[in-house]
């Protein structure tokens, strides 16, 4: 006896088309308001049934809300997420399934002026990449001397971690990091860059990390976003 092969719904297949879009940056103009469900029913050529039952996926995930009487909205939220001072925030995000982006602001070798000692200047906005979405969770600024890592500024850190690099190629590990805390009020590109308002408090760490030799491989300073919560620790450990 044949049976009626079942057709999967459409409206699944419709939501995850939605969302892609959203993530893609595809509806996120200024008010952030959805087309109308009349337009994105031809647009899928789908029934507004099937499309408001996509919608009820997205509004379950979060995604979007609609009061009543008014239109569909975006509400992408923050992701928050959680790092350790001195560890990989390229490999963080990526053990938890994240895509890491990072924005080098500044690329330079620099000179002490007062013993003539060499350093690799990396400036970095870093964050997570959601389709064409980017949310900035750091400013990192940091000062590695050339005399243990030489040529270390030929490598793309807008792609590479710094500590990877450290570790496999030059066998240098981070192990032990002393920090110092204070807050500073978000400047303009600061507030453009995390989302927040002009002035708002942030946190700020000052830090010198050192080898298993004691050896100071890094200076860095990191500004922090709001949504991220940082664990401090003294020693990486072997």
């Amino acid at each position: 006896m044949n049976e009626k092969k079942r057709c999967a719904p459409e409206y699944p297949a419709i939501a995850n088309k939605l969302k892609q879009e959203i993530l893609n940056g595809t509806f996120n103009n200024k008010d952030k308001l959805f087309p109308s469900e009349n337009s994105l029913a031809q647009k899928y050529n789908v029934s507004r049934a099937t499309l408001r039952k996509a919608l009820e996926i997205l509004k379950n995930e979060g995604l979007i809300e609609k009061s009543q009487g008014k239109r569909v909205q975006i509400t992408l939220s923050k992701l928050k997420r959680t790092s350790w001072n001195f560890s990989s925030f390229s490999e963080g995000l990526r053990a938890m399934h994240d895509e890491p982006y990072s924005r080098v602001d500044v690329n330079e070798i620099v000179q002490d002026k007062n013993n003539g000692e060499e350093f690799f200047h990396l400036k970095r906005t870093r964050g997570i990449k959601r389709g064409e979405n980017i949310q900035y969770l750091t400013q990192e600024d940091s000062y590695v001397p050339l005399s243990l890592f030489p040529n270390i500024n030929q490598h793309d850190f807008a792609k590479e971690s710094l500590y990877e690099v450290m570790r496999k190629d030059y066998n240098i590990y981070p192990y032990k990091g002393v920090s110092r805390i204070s807050a500073i009020n978000a400047n303009e590109k600061l507030a453009s860059d995390f989302e927040v308002n002009l002035g708002q408090a942030l946190v700020i760490a000052h830090q010198e990390i050192t080898d298993l030799n004691d050896r100071l491989i890094e200076k860095v300073t990191i500004t922090y976003a709001p949504e991220l919560e940082i664990k401090l620790a003294r020693d990486a450990g072997h």
